[in-house]
C-alpha cells in the first residue's frame, strides 16, 4: 500500500522487520504479553490521534518507549496492528447495542431508545477508532482487508435485527407485508451514519444529554418505522 506523504517523513529502514515463520499468534511470556499489551495501547493513541494513513509503524513505537524489533516480533505491520485493536473494540459494541426484550415480545418505544442509547455511548467511548476504521476501508478497494471487516461489522448488525424483526413478524406483532431485510438495511444505515457524522466526525465528544436526544430521536423513528403510529397490541 503507497504511503501518502506530506510533512511527515516516511519510515526508516534503520530496523528491519523480525522474520515471522508463520502467522499464529506467538506464545507469549508475561513479558512479551505486557510488550503486545503496550504496543496495542500505544497503536490505539496513535492512530486516534493520526488516523490510519499518517500513522506509522515508528510513531507507535515512539509512543510505547520500545524498537522497531519488538514491534514486528508482534505485528508483521500497521494493518495487523490496527486489527488487534479493532477487533475487541467491534465485538464491544455489537456486545452492548444489543437488544434486551424477551425473544418474541414486542419492545416499547423506550426499549428501542435504550438499545440506541447503549450503541451510541459506546460508539462515543471509540469515536477515534471506529472513524479510523471507516478510513481504513475507504483505501485499498474492494479487495481492502478493512472493507471487509467494515462490511463484516455491518452484516452482523443487519443480520441481527432481520432475524429479530422476522420473529416479531412470524408472532404477528407486526405487517406481514413489511420487509425485514429492507427495513434492517434503512434503520440500521441511519444509525450508523448519524453515529459517524453526529459523534465520529465532531472535533470534541459530544456530552450526554446530546446522546441522549440522539438516541431519542433514533429509537422514535425505529419504533414508528416498525409498528406505524399505533402501539402494539
Amino acid at each position: 500500500m503507497a504511503r501518502v506523504t506530506t510533512a511527515r517523513s516516511s519510515e526508516t529502514a534503520a530496523s528491519p522487520p523480525v522474520e515471522r515463520t508463520d502467522s499464529s499468534p506467538l506464545r507469549l511470556t508475561p513479558k512479551g504479553r505486557a510488550m503486545r499489551e503496550s504496543l496495542i495501547s500505544a497503536g490505539s493513541v496513535m492512530f486516534g490521534e493520526l488516523g490510519y494513513q499518517r500513522t506509522r509503524v515508528s510513531d507507535i513505537v515512539a509512543r510505547a518507549s520500545t524498537s522497531h524489533g519488538n514491534f514486528y516480533r508482534h505485528f508483521k505491520d500497521k494493518d495487523e496492528i490496527l486489527f488487534a485493536i479493532l477487533e475487541p473494540l467491534i465485538e464491544e459494541v455489537r456486545r452492548d447495542s444489543r437488544r434486551r426484550p424477551p425473544v418474541g415480545a414486542a419492545p416499547s418505544e423506550a426499549d428501542l431508545i435504550e438499545s440506541n442509547l447503549a450503541f451510541f455511548l459506546t460508539y462515543a467511548r471509540h469515536r477515534h477508532l471506529l472513524r479510523v476504521m471507516r478510513e481504513a476501508a475507504s483505501h485499498g478497494g474492494a479487495s481492502s482487508s478493512f472493507l471487509q471487516l467494515w462490511l463484516r461489522q455491518r452484516d452482523t448488525f443487519i443480520s441481527r435485527t432481520e432475524h429479530w424483526l422476522t420473529r416479531l413478524q412470524r408472532a404477528g406483532l407486526i405487517d406481514p407485508e413489511l420487509s425485514c431485510l429492507d427495513t434492517a438495511e434503512a434503520l440500521g444505515s441511519m444509525t450508523e451514519q448519524l453515529a459517524f457524522v453526529k459523534i465520529g466526525l465532531r472535533p470534541s465528544a459530544p456530552k450526554r444529554p446530546e446522546i441522549e436526544r440522539l438516541a431519542r430521536t433514533c429509537g422514535h423513528i425505529w419504533f414508528v418505522t416498525i409498528f406505524g403510529k399505533e402501539r402494539p397490541r
